[in-house]
């Protein structure tokens, strides 16, 4: 089955093309705010350099909105998919994150509590609680992630 994702976030942008102008909205101030939609099947999984795994975990994830996207915002979202067996080790990071899931089962560790997710389980996560997905089953586990953040390079993972 597959599972698609898309996404409509306005983000602030002062120059726009001449033909695009009359397309865009525009804010109270008058600064002109541009759509950006992205197909999370249009992006490759990324993942942690091999040399890394056995720290980090075997996630992989699509950035949809952050340092990778042309649009510029103070947001960081994306989708992180463990498979069976697979998880992301237990890290934190300054920024506080959300979580939600849109597919499979699993659990969330925060801070030592455990959290089952299912589709549709909202998380937050407060800056630098340590935390870890899990996957025990055989669907994969895709979670939505957001940090209030504009670039995810900024997000410094400590594991």
């Amino acid at each position: 089955m597959a599972f698609h994702v898309g996404h409509w976030i306005l983000c602030r942008r002062e120059t726009v093309s001449p033909h695009l102008k009359s397309q865009q909205p525009t804010d109270e101030t008058g600064l002109t705010m541009q759509t950006a939609s992205e197909h999370l099947d249009a992006l490759e999984w990324s993942h942690w350099p091999p040399d890394q795994v056995a720290i980090r975990g075997k996630a992989q994830w699509k950035e949809l909105l952050g340092s990778a996207s042309a649009c510029q915002n103070d947001i960081t979202m994306g989708v992180v998919r463990l498979r069976q067996d697979e998880s992301l080790e237990p890290h934190r990071h300054a920024q506080a994150e959300t979580y939600y899931t849109l597919s499979g089962r699993g659990t969330v560790t925060i801070e030592g509590v455990v959290h089952a997710v299912e589709p549709g389980r909202m998380l937050f996560i407060p800056g630098n609680a340590q935390h870890q997905i899990n996957n025990v089953n055989e669907e994969d586990l895709q979670i939505l992630y957001v940090f209030a953040v504009s670039d995810f390079s900024k997000i410094q993972y400590h594991f």
